[in-house]
């Protein structure tokens, strides 16, 4: 399992910093065979794709500990969620001040 991770966060890494280096070339010389919304999808992979890495860098540094990976794991999913899904942690923030 560790084996894996190590070789898809490379992978995921290495695509990642391509993507980076692709939108930051756009931004210098505007390319011109790009569509607009192409580039607003990259930009949203961008994002997600550091969760990615991460994740599966943290998955590595877990790998056959099981109480610090259903924590990590658990992290991990908190972070996912809070970021798809914004309005939650503004739910979650409302309620804490009323108990107050």
């Amino acid at each position: 399992m560790k084996k894996l991770a190590n070789v898809l966060g490379q992978l995921f890494g290495f695509l990642t910093i391509l993507l980076y280096a692709f939108l930051f070339a756009n931004t210098i010389f505007q390319f011109t065979f790009v569509d607009s919304s192409l580039i607003a999808i990259l930009e949203t992979v961008k994002l997600y794709a550091i969760f990615a890495v991460c994740g599966l860098a943290g998955l590595e540094l877990v790998a056959g500990k099981k109480f610090f990976a259903f924590l990590y794991f658990i992290i991990l999913a908190f972070v996912i969620i809070f970021s798809f899904f914004p309005e939650i942690s503004q739910q979650i923030t409302d309620l804490a001040n009323n108990f107050q």
